[in-house]
């Protein structure tokens, strides 16, 4: 158990958890004055990017080489980091869901988070300290352009501000997460 302290002290998770439930909770507390929906949703949308976005830093740990070098295989342990994160920031954004004004529905916020989990974790390989800039790309072009229907294209590209029920807004978060998961896991982040 002391090995799995180090771990998450050194890549800065506690500090990370505390600044995404405090930018969650900012969010949500903004989101209750808002009255038109389409304003809801988009701070719903971006208090799910702020808990994934906080882990960002810590996808890559201070020395690159020492972990190249080292007897432990680090692919699983990646995995399980990343995978960690998506439930960590899952878990954070989806509590104001829970009570009794929720911004967006709980389903809404697990399919953002693990999608945007995903591109954090590709963003990782490139730089951990840009690893958010893919995250908030998607996301201020999403919410810049709004939720777009008619064609399958479109819903894709617009995953986020699709309803909960759409199934290729769901497929498309979790392609993107599994092939977060797979990249940062066989790449690892840089620093």
């Amino acid at each position: 158990m002391r090995w799995l302290t180090l771990y998450l002290r050194c890549r800065g998770v506690p500090a990370a958890a505390g600044a995404a439930a405090a930018g969650v909770l900012v969010l949500w507390g903004l989101g209750q004055t808002a009255e038109e929906p389409r304003l809801r949703l988009a701070v719903a949308l971006l208090s799910t990017l702020v808990a994934v976005v906080a882990f960002g830093p810590g996808l890559a740990g201070a020395d690159p080489a020492l972990e190249r070098t080292a007897s432990l295989p680090w692919p699983p342990r990646r995995a399980a980091h990343i995978l960690a994160v998506m439930a960590t920031a899952t878990l954070i954004a989806a509590v104001p869901a829970l009570t009794g004004e929720p911004l967006a529905t709980a389903a809404l916020m697990i399919r953002n988070t693990t999608g945007l989990g995903g591109l954090l974790a590709v963003g990782a390989v490139w730089g951990a300290q840009w690893a958010w800039l893919l995250p908030v790309g998607w996301t201020l072009v999403v919410i810049l352009s709004g939720p777009a229907s008619g064609h399958l294209y479109q819903e894709i590209l617009t995953w986020m501000l699709q309803p909960a029920a759409t199934a290729s807004a769901a497929a498309c978060a979790a392609t993107i997460a599994v092939v977060g998961v797979v990249t940062h896991a066989v790449l690892g982040g840089r620093r």
